[in-house]
């Protein structure tokens, strides 16, 4: 059982750590004046509205509010409690975390998503036990290490073995006294007609799949042994922690080398990207599916806008390359295709012919789409053949129109020329007629643009819209945060403010300062002692744009403006009333109302 972290180890582990290093190894900032910007994480945007303060070691989006310091970024992005994020953090810093702190891996008790998780972790070590402890895991070991992965690579993606027996997983849990229900949601269980469940998983090579967190989320298992109507790989279903739609093959191991290179390699296969990886190819992921989703493409966003494709090189593998070229139009993205030679997938080429190879077919051998489209194109046609030349021609140039580069555009041309021996002028007169056509079919208004233009002008919007009220209390408590005096003075005059929110957190804010003795508030460290809605506004309020110092005057207007905020809504209410008083003709009313206003009026400019 763990016991408590102490104050010491937290302070320990903040000291030590620098918030931009743990949030860069999810989202791809970059500078903006100050503070550095990228795409949330939590949500999906266009327009980067997270914001990072290196500072202050906090966080915090300008469009859904979330914010925080490093263990709330933790905390939201993992679905972890705060003991288990600050663990997380010292581990990602190599900072020690001793025993007795360390939070019990067998606790089935927490909430739905972390118990699947906790299931999914303890099956994949027991499918690792089975294929490399046991002797029902050595056939599976030798199809494996014949495919020259050692026990380190095995080791490295937790690869483990399902034996074929139908209630092995089934029993593990049952003796962990797992519920039912439970385990019916897990989906690492099917049932029979009779409703009785049994293992999903049998006779199967087991690969983790596994979040951007590296939690384990979900198990594809190949068969060991073909038989006929069997699939060859089985996922599991979707859950509540395993979304395919969502889910990248390798994401969490790649993430970094992803960033360091600023781009991601696409494979087709698991496999692929096993062997890519042993190669020293370390940026590539697969997806769940035949072709990459938008939620997908937003986590990639996040981290680069290079995606190179690298399929298989037989002509299914072809044909996957072409949908995908022509399919992924995303513009945050610019594309690469490397093409396996021999019709080989990545796989075999390796295992052929070695991966250096592979690795110089990386880094050498990437093809813009465009090239990749016209060697597809003469795939398809015998070029020695003058009908098959217009045809050929006339596909190309339906792909060089959509190109904005004048340098691209000549470049292929250039090439289409020399290729069929005409004249670079007669293909651009083509590419003209081309151009005309399409201006008149394309319609007035872009529906993607449009969509784009909402989307982005709802995501840039930031949550202003506050009456003046409320504005000088957001000003005044900033400064009561930065400036202890402000904040001593207003405690001495027994002042309020007017929402509660603010009020929370002022109250927060003193308690803090009396406990831990301190005038100078650690912003970071405050963040600890706050529920998540004062988190969020506190990490909104210290990105405000503010200026280095305030006056008095200005303190004095804030006090004043929330002091006399029920004389505001006295005149509100009279102005309100005298409205309705007008619309019903009482004019005895309306002159006794007035007389209020003008008495109302003059206490507020006094």
């Amino acid at each position: 059982m763990a016991t408590r972290i102490p104050q010491e180890f937290i302070d320990e582990v903040t000291s030590k750590t620098n918030i931009v290093d743990v949030i860069s190894k999810y989202v791809q900032l970059k500078k903006s004046g100050k503070n550095l910007f990228g795409l949330c994480p939590f949500h999906e945007e266009r327009t980067p509205s997270f914001s990072v303060a290196e500072d202050k070691q906090i966080f915090h989006c300008f469009s859904c509010g979330r914010g925080g310091n490093v263990f709330k970024f933790i905390m939201e992005i993992e679905s972890k409690s705060f003991p288990e994020s600050v663990i997380e953090v010292a581990q990602m810093g190599n900072i020690s975390v001793p025993d007795q702190y360390q939070v019990s891996d067998n606790n089935y008790q927490s909430s739905d998503s972390q118990t699947l998780i906790k299931m999914y972790e303890e099956a994949a070590k027991l499918y690792s036990h089975i294929l490399l402890k046991t002797e029902n895991g050595t056939p599976a070991l030798k199809y494996l290490n014949g495919r020259d992965l050692d026990d380190k690579l095995i080791e490295t993606f937790n690869l483990g073995y399902a034996p074929n027996n139908s209630n092995l997983l089934l029993q593990f849990f049952k003796n962990r006294k797992i519920d039912d229900s439970v385990l019916r949601k897990s989906g690492l269980f099917a049932e029979n007609q009779e409703g009785e469940l049994f293992d999903r998983f049998r006779d199967r090579v087991m690969v983790p799949i596994t979040d951007e967190s590296g939690n384990i989320i979900a198990f594809s298992g190949r068969i060991l042994n073909k038989a006929d109507g069997v699939a060859k790989y089985m996922n599991s279903p979707e859950t509540s922690i395993f979304n395919k739609s969502k889910a990248l093959f390798n994401l969490n191991n790649a993430k970094k080398t992803i960033r360091d290179n600023k781009n991601v390699i696409l494979f087709e296969g698991f496999m692929d990207v096993i062997s890519a990886y042993k190669s020293g190819v370390t940026n590539g992921v697969a997806s769940m599916g035949t072709s990459l989703t938008d939620q997908q493409l937003y986590t990639l966003s996040r981290l680069t806008d290079q995606i190179n494709i690298c399929y298989d090189g037989d002509d299914p593998g072809v044909e996957a390359t072409y949908r995908a070229v022509t399919q992924l139009n995303d513009d945050r993205f610019s594309y690469g295709v490397i093409s396996v030679p021999n019709k080989k997938d990545p796989d075999e080429y390796i295992r052929s012919e070695g991966g250096e190879a592979f690795k110089n077919l990386v880094n050498n051998g990437v093809q813009t789409p465009m090239s990749f489209l016209l060697n597809y194109f003469k795939r398809n046609y015998n070029l020695s053949n003058e009908h098959d030349q217009i045809e050929f021609l006339n596909r190309s140039l339906n792909e060089i129109v959509k190109l904005q580069s004048p340098v691209e555009v000549d470049m292929y041309v250039g090439r289409i020329a020399d290729e069929m021996n005409v004249s670079k002028e007669s293909i651009n007169k083509e590419l003209d007629t081309l151009r005309r056509r399409m201006a008149i079919k394309r319609p007035a208004n872009n529906n993607r643009n449009a969509e784009k233009a909402v989307l982005e002008k709802v995501t840039a919007t930031v949550h202003s819209n506050y009456d003046r009220i409320e504005k000088s209390e957001r000003c005044l408590l900033y400064w009561a945060i930065n400036f202890p005096e402000i904040r001593i003075n207003l405690k001495g005059n027994g002042f309020n403010f007017v929402h509660v929110n603010y009020q929370s957190l002022f109250n927060s804010l003193l308690s803090y300062g009396e406990q831990n003795d301190a005038e100078e508030i650690n912003i970071s460290d405050f963040m600890n002692v706050l529920d998540n809605d004062e988190k969020n506004l506190l990490a909104e309020l210290e990105m405000m744009p503010m200026p280095a110092e305030y006056s008095d005057q200005e303190i004095n207007d804030y006090v004043n403006n929330i002091n006399n905020s029920d004389l505001e809504t006295k005149v509100s209410d009279i102005n309100h009333q005298l409205k309705q008083a007008a619309m019903v003709g009482d004019n005895k009313l309306q002159l006794e109302l007035t007389k209020q206003l003008i008495d109302v009026r003059r206490l507020l400019s006094n």
